[in-house]
């Protein structure tokens, strides 16, 4: 009898476990009638699918997830693959924890993905975030996709109304070269050479201006040797002056730009005037006029554990202050390296406050870079 009861035991969850599959079989099949739409009603319809559809999917991931993976192979090798089917379940699949084989499925479906299918420029916001979790994990070739996705085409705007954040094309491909890391630099360094569009050699200097290091100094110089266009050349001057170092200031001071308007010569001139002063005193001062006086006394260990948390924080640190940077021990490579990691995660946030820490923490790195010049200054 206990034999019986136990077999009916298994039974019926198997049978349970079979109903669960084909619910999550239907959940997917489901994402097949989302299109693009206009109607607000039919876009609150969509949402409110989806958002049921992923709820049952983590009812029981160990179920569901091989199901995903299943589908999404079968998809890929679809005739006409439904594109929001690849958007939605990839998403899924990447913010579950995945794996390096699930990471490389969720390569190969990004890759697949139309950019330009109405559903997808509809959900842009989805798509992006796909592509930002992509490009942190710094897949080779990614930079590409983004030079052809982000880059060279002109996203949607998307609002985020819990930063109240408008992301706009060009905050979208900052974001994605910004996350990638330091390999983004020379690669936009390299297009910049060849760009002639005046609007995209914008956006690339704007970009490089968050992420630019003195290694950036000999390619912006001879860039505002003969840089016509305002907006280009401010940019250039940020790099030079705000990521490069000392090496920045001296090209800056060296510099002899030919046939600029009145405006740019203008401001080349009242730049000049500052970029003189500029100093590793004239840099710690400020820093203390803006930020105040550092209460910590962290011994060296203790402010690399912090600058680690901060670190897996996404560039968030409540405890650090700037000037915690200029009263350690810590050999300067390791600071330098460890704030230039820093400032990647910050990406990871899309709202002003991870905008404003990654021009804190290029206000370090340019104080940092300066260190080396002094010889009896003190903080």
């Amino acid at each position: 009898m206990k034999y019986w009861i136990l077999l009916f035991i298994v039974f019926c969850a198997s049978l349970s476990a079979e109903t669960y599959e084909e619910e999550v079989n239907r959940s997917i099949e489901s994402i097949r009638t989302i299109k693009n739409s206009e109607d607000k009603k039919e876009i609150e319809e969509f949402n409110s699918l989806m958002d049921a559809n992923w709820k049952k999917f983590s009812e029981k991931k160990s179920v569901s997830i091989p199901i995903i993976q299943t589908k999404l192979k079968e998809e890929l090798i679809s005739k006409s693959p439904s594109q929001m089917l690849l958007l939605d379940l990839s998403w899924y699949l990447a913010v579950s924890n995945p794996n390096k084989e699930q990471i490389d499925l969720i390569a190969k479906t990004f890759e697949t993905i139309d950019f330009r299918n109405p559903t997808i420029v509809q959900n842009t916001q989805q798509y992006f975030r796909l592509a930002l979790f992509l490009s942190e994990k710094q897949i080779p070739g990614f930079l590409t996709l983004i030079d052809q996705r982000f880059l060279q085409n002109e996203s949607r705007s998307f609002f985020i109304p819990q930063h109240i954040t408008m992301v706009d094309a060009h905050a979208q491909r900052t974001h994605l070269y910004g996350i990638y890391g330091n390999q983004s630099v020379p690669h936009l360094i390299n297009l910049l050479k060849t760009e002639k569009d005046t609007k995209l050699r914008q956006s690339i200097t704007s970009i490089l201006r968050r992420i630019c290091t003195p290694d950036c100094a000999n390619d912006i110089y001879e860039m505002l040797e003969k840089e016509q266009d305002h907006t280009t050349f401010v940019n250039g001057t940020y790099i030079l002056l705000d990521n490069s170092g000392p090496i920045g200031r001296e090209l800056y001071l060296k510099l002899k730009p030919k046939s600029l308007s009145k405006e740019t010569d203008d401001y080349f001139f009242s730049e000049k005037m500052y970029v003189k002063n500029q100093s590793y005193n004239f840099f710690i001062e400020k820093m203390k006029k803006k930020y105040g006086e550092s209460s910590n006394n962290f011994s060296d260990s203790k402010l690399l554990a912090e600058i680690d948390k901060m670190i897996q924080n996404q560039g968030a640190t409540q405890t650090i202050h700037p000037l915690d940077f200029f009263s350690n021990s810590v050999e300067k490579q390791i600071l330098i390296d460890k704030l230039i990691e820093a400032r990647r995660k910050c990406f990871l946030r899309i709202n002003r406050h991870g905008m404003e820490d990654i021009d804190i923490n290029n206000f370090i790195l340019n104080t940092i870079y300066y260190k080396d010049q002094i010889t009896n200054d003190t903080i």
